[in-house]
């Protein structure tokens, strides 16, 4: 059963600049708030900031351009005490196949995290909550047949990891989460809460 991107409750639902406007309107105070809170928490922890980088896996592809997905990831995660921080969570991938089909898949993923010391390695699990965009190929798209080019739809995950300090601002990072996405069929069969295992493997850096 082919998948149609239709964006089921998007925050960027609202088309032209009303729906920037709407996106701006959201980010900007949560921005502004994770700023000040982190601001307030200086003297709490010496690592205030911890910025990750690295390889991304999905298992399944819900672009369904490929039977799964392969790019990388980043976050930043901002202590506002001392377990606890807000993350900002960023992926993307590039599937394509043989016969020219494509799609550029981002995801973007914000929430809390909590974590924990345990001598070298650092435990932490997080609920996040944002929007997954599909950007397919102007030409030669299964899609494109169905005037498809571009679809958002509602995304959250819930997971964690564990890093492996090396030094005293770099660590390496595993991490496992439970992704899900929420796209309408083709066929009107109503919306599909799509999930797929994300493992993310990278560095960390902590300021």
């Amino acid at each position: 059963m082919a998948l149609a991107m239709h964006p089921i409750g998007s925050i960027f639902a609202t088309s032209g600049g009303s729906g920037m406007l709407r996106v701006l309107h959201l980010v900007v105070p949560l921005v502004l708030a994770v700023y000040l809170l982190a601001d307030v928490a200086v003297g709490q922890s010496s690592d205030r900031v911890e910025v990750f980088g690295g390889f991304s896996y999905v298992s399944n592809d819900f672009s369904n351009t490929a039977s799964d997905l392969k790019g990388w990831g980043a976050s930043a995660n901002f202590k506002i005490a001392r377990y606890i921080g807000m993350d900002a969570d960023f992926s993307g991938y590039y599937p394509s196949t043989c016969c020219g089909n494509g799609a550029k898949v981002h995801t973007f993923l914000f929430g809390p995290q909590v974590s924990f010391g345990l001598k070298r390695l650092t435990v932490f699990g997080h609920f996040l909550l944002g929007d997954a965009n599909v950007l397919y190929s102007p030409s030669g798209s299964l899609f494109y047949h169905y005037n498809v080019a571009s679809e958002n739809s509602f995304s959250y995950a819930e997971g964690g990891g564990v890093d492996f300090r090396l030094m005293r601002r770099l660590a390496l990072r595993g991490e496992v989460d439970a992704l899900h996405t929420n796209f309408q069929t083709v066929d009107s069969q109503g919306a599909s809460d799509h999930r797929a295992a994300r493992i993310l493997a990278g560095v960390v850096f902590r300021f």
